[in-house]
């Protein structure tokens, strides 16, 4: 959210507050919809017939949820790491990261800003004086942005209402954060007008703790765009379902038979039926073409993946012996689309690790590491042909460092001290050779 900057020059207030929870407002009907798209809540499961006599199926084919989970799976299934330049020590944030297993955090953001196309995450510190991080839901968390160059952070805003044991509304809270304190407001009422200051408080992260992580320029989520064929689809599966179930149930139309309801009824159950001359019996039903359906449905599949970026892995050509340079060019549209996802995520990540390296650094567990010494490293989740991967090592040997080749496997977690403790095995091999050889 972008606002002037001298708007909130005398500070936060609460009407300005509940101004600015009002207008954000204004989004929770798209959050919802394309919420309830993720979860398999289709437009089609609203459809009503005009009759109960019609077959009326509902069927939901989840394109969306597909499209988010193939996307987080390959950008973030495996973890996110982290390197910096010689002479930098950063062990204290990645201990930090682990206990509190940071790989699903960051599964978590990237889920949920697929789904909406932005993400908050909020960095805290526990009740141990450790930096946590949590993953908030844009529904009730902004960012607000001066409108001068460069959108500067100047709030961070997360809003909640107060239940009691039965879910009946007890209040409301609201957390404001700026870059050196944490006011919290609240309010006895289901309302976020005239909200008092309950507390403030020094954070010591030096910088806005509330990071936003943005989808794309535009901040639309994956599947945002395709709602329509999305839709499209639903509804020809459905009516194709329902086709074949009125073609089951059609009309029996008979040529000079005349019969009542009763003899109707034991011709359901016995299945006979007598005629005379130029009698005749037919069922009503549509022709169908079902060619025709599936042409129709293999167009609106293949739209769906064409724009969404994302690969149709069920496609028989991804069942053939592939190498892996042709995967890759397979593969090249949906590379680019969460390459363009990646920079937007590796920015609001190394946000969120200035944020820890401020706060590590003043308490002493570790020097300062300036931000542009660290590097984010993303590695796509993808099946390596390990062979393919250890002979480009090896003919790579000399020319790269160990600690760049040792990346390129996935099993190795962190190249730095996987090449330390080689080369310390590696040195321990010649002492106990040289010593072999002098007795």
């Amino acid at each position: 959210m972008i606002i002037d900057e001298e708007i909130l020059q005398g500070g936060m207030t609460d009407m300005t507050l509940a101004k600015l929870i009002s207008r954000h407002a204004l989004e929770q009907e798209r959050y919802e919809k394309l919420y309830n798209y993720y979860i398999g809540r289709h437009a089609i499961c609203e459809r009503q017939r005009y009759s109960d006599a019609v077959a009326n199926n509902r069927v939901v084919c989840n394109h969306a949820k597909y499209i988010v989970d193939i996307a987080k799976s390959y950008l973030v299934g495996n973890p996110v790491s982290y390197t910096c330049s010689d002479g930098y020590d950063i062990e204290a944030v990645k201990n930090s990261f682990c206990v509190q297993d940071m790989p699903s955090i960051d599964a978590e953001l990237e889920k949920t800003m697929s789904i909406y196309g932005r993400a908050y995450e909020m960095v805290y510190a526990d009740e141990s004086s450790q930096p946590r991080s949590v993953c908030l839901p844009p529904t009730n968390t902004f960012v607000v942005y001066g409108a001068g160059v460069g959108e500067i952070p100047i709030y961070g805003i997360h809003y909640y209402k107060k239940r009691d044991i039965d879910g009946s509304v007890t209040g409301v809270c609201c957390v404001v954060c700026d870059k050196n304190m944490i006011y919290t407001y609240v309010n006895d009422a289901d309302s976020f007008l005239h909200m008092r200051l309950l507390e403030k408080r020094r954070h010591y992260f030096g910088a806005l703790p509330i990071v936003e992580y943005r989808n794309n320029e535009e901040q639309q989520g994956d599947f945002e765009q395709l709602i329509p064929l999305i839709d499209a689809y639903n509804v020809l599966e459905s009516d194709r379902v329902n086709d074949k179930e009125q073609f089951v149930d059609a009309f029996l139309f008979l040529t000079n038979i005349d019969i009542d309801s009763e003899q109707a009824r034991k011709l359901r159950e016995e299945r006979i039926l007598m005629g005379y001359d130029g009698a005749d019996a037919r069922y009503l039903s549509k022709v169908m073409s079902e060619s025709d359906i599936e042409v129709l449905k293999n167009s609106l599949k293949m739209d769906i993946h064409r724009f969404s970026m994302i690969p149709d892995l069920t496609d028989q050509t991804f069942g053939t012996n592939l190498s892996g340079v042709a995967i890759k060019y397979k593969l090249m549209g949906f590379e680019q689309h969460v390459r363009n996802k990646e920079r937007y995520f590796a920015k609001a990540l190394k946000k969120r690790f200035e944020l820890y390296v401020n706060f590590l650094s003043l308490k002493g567990a570790m020097e300062y590491v300036p931000l542009h010494r660290v590097d984010v490293v993303f590695t796509r989740n993808l099946p390596i042909n390990e062979l393919e991967v250890s002979q480009m090592i090896h003919n790579l040997s000399g020319i790269a460092t160990s600690e760049t080749l040792l990346s390129q496997l996935s099993f190795v977690g962190d190249p730095r001290e996987e090449a330390r403790l080689a080369s310390k095995e590696r040195m321990l091999n010649e002492k106990m050779s040289g010593a072999n050889e002098g007795q």
